[in-house]
């Protein structure tokens, strides 16, 4: 049973409530749904994970968390599947979503000369003297970013749903099927003794 797997990276809801800062939720925390492994909890965790792993905001675990205790979807689930967006899948996230929004607001995409001189100018004022920082002369398009980020995540949020609630009934249906071999074959040995 897909259960049995995902309840054994699961921390229990006692370990959590035991965690430093946690009391202040109450028992909210630790409310039977938020910790359920059913196909509807975990698809609907799957989901709110994956949109609030788009989100630009550090404060991604903590969106992910009050989306999970809303909808009573898994929590652990849905604050782990933030961590998809980390440091180095960020920079092919952000790009991709401009790449679509660029498209639907009919703006031009960035050429990789002008994503080279970016990424240059941010190292140099990261770890440089930023006085040497290149200069770019580029026009970017928050609202082509914004809106490509929120078409990217419920996409795929919704695709993350879907898979997950296709592979759980594909789950159930062969174990279904390998003990209708086994009480098949069951009877059979029991008829020829």
């Amino acid at each position: 049973m897909p259960k049995k797997f995902i309840r054994r990276y699961i921390p229990t809801p006692e370990r959590i409530a035991a965690l430093p800062g946690i009391h202040r939720l109450g028992s909210r925390i630790t409310d039977p749904n938020l910790w359920h492994i059913n196909r509807r909890s975990i698809s609907g965790a799957m989901f709110w994970g994956i949109v609030c792993a788009w989100i630009p905001l550090p404060s991604q675990m903590l969106i992910a968390a009050a989306c999970a205790i809303l909808f009573r979807v898994n929590l652990p689930l849905s604050i782990a599947l933030t961590w998809i967006s980390n440091p180095f899948t960020m920079l092919p996230i952000l790009y991709s979503s401009y790449c679509i929004g660029s498209l639907i607001f009919g703006v031009p995409m960035l050429d990789i000369t002008q994503i080279k001189h970016i990424i240059i100018q941010l190292t140099t004022s990261l770890f440089g003297d930023s006085a040497s920082a290149v200069p770019t002369q580029y026009h970017f398009n928050l609202g082509a970013l914004l809106v490509g980020l929120l078409i990217e995540a419920v996409v795929l949020g919704a695709i993350g749903n879907i898979l997950v609630k296709l592979l759980w009934r594909w789950h159930v249906v062969r174990d279904l099927r390998e003990r209708q071999i086994q009480r098949k074959q069951y009877r059979q040995d029991q008829e020829k003794s």
